[in-house]
């Protein structure tokens, strides 16, 4: 890694309160940061990443949270810094239960949960799952529901044509113009350094991708059991997940509501950080007027 590179990533987990930790789990070495203290009597909250990503996706979202809440930010096994196992599933049964052992391992068995892509179905599953730990839900962009209008995606897969998963640096360069409406800036050092992680693991990563596929049982016939007030955060130009899917988390998760971001894409915790961080923030005001407890 570049000294740049380095600079410029700890200049962003710096500004939003964190720093790194790392706690052995299993098999696995689970890399997080960990941000904020909270008041006295409030529960940490927790941020799941993910396909492809780590927990530095949510610097610039977690920097506007950790000024109030104590926030905990995974790499989920297989990605970012953590470990990586080859012989190991990684598929969502095994991630799911290998984030209750993590959390479990900190101390933590009450908590707001926030979920993006993949880790939308991980933290919708696990609050199915274990819906006495989820306080709060909040799902940016998740997947795991079939689509009323099937994404770009989903249609490219279906033709051959995977750009979730690079395998060079023209595929990668693919990919954020997918990911992204208005692309951040990023210094040619970390697009480097960002690029070689992930054509280096895009081989585990495709297969990682088609475990992913199987949803035993169906991610909506789970959603009922979900008892959390739960926050849906979708951009209007999502190419990775039709934002039609929205609506499908809504009727099946019985105490939710919806906000689209016009004009976001995939990745609105990073290109609309604070327009996430304040519909969170509001989110949070009004679980906490219901619950009458200090959300």
């Amino acid at each position: 890694m570049s000294k740049l590179a380095m600079m410029f990533i700890g200049l962003e987990r710096f500004s939003a309160g964190f720093k790194r930790k790392a706690v052995q789990v299993g098999d696995h070495r689970i890399a997080y940061s960990e941000g904020g203290k909270g008041e006295h009597g409030q529960e940490p909250v927790v941020m799941v990443h993910g396909f492809g990503a780590s927990s530095d996706n949510w610097n610039r979202m977690a920097g506007r949270l950790t000024k109030k809440y104590r926030v905990i930010a995974p790499d989920m096994p297989g990605w970012g810094q953590s470990t990586r196992i080859d012989a190991a599933s990684y598929a969502y049964p095994e991630q799911i239960e290998r984030l209750h052992k993590f959390l479990g391992a900190l101390g933590l068995h009450r908590f707001h949960l926030i979920g993006h892509s993949m880790g939308g179905f991980i933290s919708s599953a696990y609050a199915a799952r274990y819906p006495e730990e989820v306080i709060t839900l909040t799902l940016i962009a998740p997947h795991g529901v079939t689509e009323p209008q099937p994404g770009e995606l989903a249609l490219s897969v279906a033709a051959g044509d995977n750009w979730l998963v690079a395998r060079n640096v023209p595929e990668f360069e693919r990919l954020l113009n997918k990911v992204f409406a208005r692309r951040p800036y990023l210094p040619r050092s970390v697009f480097k350094l960002f690029a070689a992680y992930a054509i280096r693991g895009s081989a585990k990563s495709a297969r990682i991708f088609a475990d992913m596929q199987s949803n035993d049982p169906p991610l909506e016939d789970r959603l009922p059991l979900i008892q959390a007030p739960t926050l849906i955060i979708w951009g209007d130009q999502d190419r990775v997940l039709n934002v039609s899917g929205a609506e499908v988390f809504r009727q099946g998760i019985k105490n939710s509501e919806v906000m689209i971001i016009p004009g976001s894409g995939h990745m609105p915790l990073v290109e609309n950080a604070g327009a996430c961080a304040r519909a969170w923030l509001a989110f949070m005001q009004k679980a906490q007027r219901s619950m009458g407890t200090a959300a």
